[in-house]
């Protein structure tokens, strides 16, 4: 994978995430309208809003920066099923967790994720685009395969696998090139677990968290 396009990753995993207008994001309007929602069209929709918020003047620049985050954030919040996303992470030893210590987890896994993305985000020029290229089914998963034209004209293969989850499709998963986020920080995290606990993990990811403001 090169540079640009783990900066590609970087910064699209909030924007796919569809990764996250100012406060005009909105869900489908009711609970029937989400479900009858398919995949291609969560991530449409999804990427519309992102790039919307990065196109916002009212929430361009440094002084803004805390409010255009923030509203990047809650459209990842609303499309990522962080929850899912962190189970696969860290694969078999989730099974031996108790409830504390999954929620802990969690909690930890989707702001380090977040935050990983931030400064990327703020990169954005202005004149990348997504195109959606194809919604296939695997299995009970559906697959949203898409291509990232950046600023560079670099175009960027990022697929989405979306899940049917209290009846609407959540991402669980993204890929680049081929190379799956999810299966990434399984690798990252066995190796961790070898040498030490679940509790260590938690800790070493709250280490990475950028100081509250």
């Amino acid at each position: 994978m090169t540079s640009s396009s783990t900066h590609a990753l970087r910064s699209l995993s909030l924007l796919g995430l569809a990764l996250i207008a100012g406060a005009t994001f909105a869900p489908p309007s009711n609970a029937r309208a989400a479900a009858e929602e398919g995949p291609r069209e969560v991530m449409t929709r999804t990427i519309d809003v992102v790039f919307r918020i990065l196109k916002d003047k009212a929430l361009a620049g440094q002084a803004q920066r805390a409010r255009r985050i923030g509203a990047l954030r809650e459209v990842a919040d609303r499309t990522f099923d962080w929850a899912e996303m962190a189970r696969s992470s860290l694969g078999v030893k989730w099974r031996s967790l108790d409830a504390g210590q999954r929620a802990r987890f969690v909690d930890v896994f989707k702001d380090v994720l977040a935050a990983q993305y931030m400064d990327d985000i703020d990169r954005f020029q202005g004149t990348e685009t997504v195109t959606i290229d194809s919604a296939v089914r695997e299995d009970a998963d559906s697959l949203v395969r898409t291509t990232l034209l950046t600023a560079s004209r670099e175009r960027v293969p990022i697929d989405y696998r979306l899940r049917s989850i209290d009846g609407r499709w959540r991402v669980v998963d993204l890929s680049i090139e081929g190379v799956s986020l999810v299966n990434h920080f399984r690798k990252t995290f066995a190796a961790a677990l070898a040498n030490g606990s679940v509790e260590d993990l938690i800790a070493r990811l709250r280490r990475q968290l950028p100081p509250a403001p």
